[in-house]
């Protein structure tokens, strides 16, 4: 009973990293894009990978999940301010590989999470 309550939260943190860290960067910075602005590798990034690392090591059943959520949340906000504001994008493809690009890190800091608890387990 209490396992679908136990994967909605680190599903719910890492929708709202994902969609925190765009939506920081966008409102603080100067530039129409998120990751146009240096804040986004200087802060979002970090925060990100952060957060894939905590969520790796707390849960660590499929860490993957977790990416998938924090940058698929992120990805869609984004298409969303994008298409709010200006109609639907003609560089989105090039935008959807810079996402799975920006999730190759994650990826990697969530399974490190994952082993850093294993490894202390032993």
């Amino acid at each position: 009973m209490d396992r679908p309550v136990a994967g909605i939260v680190p599903i719910a943190v890492a929708v709202v990293a994902g969609v925190l860290s765009w939506d920081l960067v966008r409102l603080f910075g100067d530039r129409a894009e998120a990751w146009d602005d240096p804040i986004y590798w200087q802060l979002a990034l970090p925060l990100m990978l952060f957060t894939a690392l905590l969520l790796g090591a707390a849960c660590r059943d499929r860490p993957w999940r977790w990416v998938a959520a924090l940058v698929g949340a992120q990805a869609a906000w984004a298409m969303l301010l994008s298409v709010i504001a200006a109609g639907l994008p003609n560089l989105f493809p090039l935008g959807l590989l810079m996402f799975a690009l920006i999730a190759v890190p994650c990826l990697a800091a969530a399974y490190a999470g994952k082993w850093l608890v294993q490894r202390q387990a032993r």
